[in-house]
């Protein structure tokens, strides 16, 4: 009897799903994500496609089926539906978009620029993708390319706070050490309460020697919080200025304590002595 019971509660279960309309299981699909019950919402985006597969709203549910396996831990599959998406409409900047920042995740910059190069070629302000392509270029050492998305982000919107702290990192980066600072003060007139963009301009003055403006920004950065082995070593660096090599050596050491390079630690105690 309970054999005869579960099968035709089987079969009642599956009638009920193909008895619902596109609409209605893409709604249900919504419902599923409102609850984050991501499995279930899956397998009504599945079903609402097989249903209607000719339907022009499959392209919006392809690219949020991506999304929803990116959040199950399929990014292969999600990777299968925004491609699949864009076969249809290759120009769509939405899907382009997800499917880039997938390619990030699976660490496919190459593939990842093409897409964000694509979207450019399409909206040639589109800020994230800027963003991102910049990012990517900083990863290939091409700060000089970077630089220029993040500049031209901040034609854009001056007060871009992403890309005016990566501008000033990649000055940074390329010691431009003048360039870099004055970004820095410009991101701490802003933002007078994050703590590494005084830790940064630190360092910049440390190497510009105006000693005294470095020990202010780190006495604030402590002040703020920021506790991150940078501040120690820049520390340990202005106390070697200043000839003062037990502080130095106890800077470094805490810096090591909170997971510094020991090899570069070691180069740095080696002044100490």
């Amino acid at each position: 009897m309970n054999k005869y019971f579960f099968l035709a509660v089987f079969f009642l279960i599956s009638f009920m799903s193909s008895a619902q309309t596109y609409e209605e299981l893409v709604a249900k699909s919504l419902d599923y994500l409102d609850t984050k019950d991501y499995a279930a919402a899956e397998q009504m985006l599945k079903e609402a496609m097989r249903k209607e597969p000719g339907n022009e709203g499959n392209i919006l549910l392809l690219s949020n089926l991506g999304t929803i396996q990116r959040q199950l831990g399929k990014p292969e599959e999600a990777l299968v539906s925004y491609s699949s998406a864009l076969s249809k409409y290759p120009n769509n900047i939405f899907v382009l978009q997800n499917r880039a920042a997938l390619y990030c995740e699976l660490d496919s910059l190459n593939a990842a620029m093409k897409d964000y190069n694509i979207i450019l070629s399409l909206d040639e302000d589109n800020v994230e993708a800027l963003y991102r392509r910049g990012l990517i270029y900083m990863t290939e050492k091409n700060l000089l390319a970077a630089e220029s998305d993040f500049e031209q982000i901040l034609k854009i919107k001056p007060d871009n706070i992403l890309a005016l702290s990566s501008l000033a990192f990649s000055l940074k980066s390329r010691k431009d050490w003048v360039g870099a600072e004055e970004k820095y003060t410009d991101l701490i007139y802003k933002y007078k309460s994050q703590p590494e963009f005084y830790v940064n301009r630190a360092e910049c003055y440390l190497q510009l020697n105006k000693q005294g403006r470095a020990k202010s920004d780190l006495d604030k950065a402590k002040e703020l919080g920021y506790n991150d082995p940078l501040l120690y070593i820049l520390k340990g660096q202005l106390d070697i200025h200043q000839y003062d090599k037990f502080s130095a050596k106890r800077n470094f050491e805490k810096a090591l304590e909170l997971g510094a390079n020991e090899e570069i630690i070691k180069q740095y105690l080696l002044l100490c002595k």
